[in-house]
């Protein structure tokens, strides 16, 4: 055991009965390689996820009595917290157990200048009931195939992070964004203002239990919602492996393109209307190339064919997404004031 470093482990679940003994076993194992203590805050669960985590020792277990959110459910575990050093572990993942909390925190306390450390998502899919969830595992894994050591990223990554007490409850906590998730780049944001560091590191790696596409599409468009207010203060796109790039923004401009044309060409019976979609088309597929080689080294031709449904899917929900955000504000607002 390394007493060098003390860590307090908080894992925020909701309804985890399929995921989270696995996610317990692997922690319990890298809890072992220093000081730690585990903390599990249950966001009012109604299947067996509290009954599993009782049947774990030295797991100190809170029960919430409104679901607020993952985010509110972290915070409530950080406030009981006796360590430093702050680990988050999202109940649907399995870390690593190579030292992986170990190097988080030797990286956090490297230096000064560094907000938060977080692990690298593998490809590996956790989740066997769902075939469409394996492209949303390379959508969330994809941007860190080619690291070879660490990276600064725009993001804390919520899922396995560490951060430091002190700085955590100085920024101001995880702030709750309930049923959508997105707490990742407000908090990575905040890290920034203050001039420090968000690093992703290979030398800590997890695998996830991915949501099917469905899911996925119905979070985007929440996420999404919620996103574009944090968007328009910071003004820029996320690092390359995150939800928020230039390229994402891209594929999502050229897929409205496409929806937009097939409606003007059905209105006005467009002769060119073949021509123009396969041009548009085209472009949609150059801004993906590089994920649809991902998808091919690392699930077959298969998953390259599903993409070309997939990715316009993931592109309509951001749509979808941000027109509720702009009715919100204006037809919205007016409706309610009036």
């Amino acid at each position: 055991m390394n007493y060098t470093y003390a860590v307090s482990i908080i894992i925020p679940s909701y309804n985890s009965e399929k995921t989270i003994k696995n996610c317990l076993d692997k922690i319990i194992i890298e809890s072992k390689r220093l000081k730690s203590e585990i903390i599990v805050v249950d966001d009012c669960s109604t299947d067996k996820t509290k009954e599993i985590i009782k049947t774990f020792q030295n797991v100190k277990l809170i029960q919430l009595e409104n679901n607020l959110g993952a985010g509110n459910a972290r915070n409530k575990g950080a406030e009981i917290a006796i360590f430093e050093n702050l680990c988050f572990i999202d109940s649907d993942i399995e870390i690593s157990t190579n030292e992986s909390i170990l190097n988080l925190v030797k990286r956090l306390n490297k230096d000064d200048i560094t907000g938060s450390v977080a692990g690298i998502q593998g490809h590996i899919n956790l989740n066997k009931s769902s075939w469409t969830s394996n492209f949303v595992c390379l959508k969330s894994s994809y941007g860190f195939d080619e690291l070879k050591e660490e990276k600064d990223f725009s993001v804390c990554t919520s899922e396995f992070c560490v951060i430091s007490k002190q700085l955590f409850f100085k920024i101001g906590k995880w702030k709750t964004f309930y049923a959508a998730g997105g707490e990742e780049f407000d908090m990575g944001y905040k890290i920034l203002k203050i001039d420090k560091k968000n690093i992703k590191t290979i030398t800590a790696t997890y695998s996830g239990h991915w949501c099917s596409l469905g899911v996925r599409f119905k979070r985007i468009v929440e996420r999404t919602t919620k996103y574009i207010p944090l968007f328009l203060e910071k003004k820029k796109f996320d690092t390359k492996g995150s939800f928020a790039t230039l390229g994402q923004f891209f594929s999502s401009f050229i897929t409205l393109l496409i929806i937009a044309y097939i409606f003007i060409s059905l209105i006005f019976n467009n002769i060119y209307f073949i021509s123009g979609l396969i041009i548009l088309v085209i472009l949609q597929l150059i801004s993906e190339l590089n994920f649809l080689i991902f998808a091919k080294k690392n699930y077959g031709i298969k998953m390259v064919i599903f993409s070309l449904f997939g990715i316009p899917v993931i592109n309509f929900g951001i749509l979808c997404g941000a027109l509720i955000f702009f009715y919100k504000i204006t037809i919205g607002k007016i409706l309610t004031k009036s």
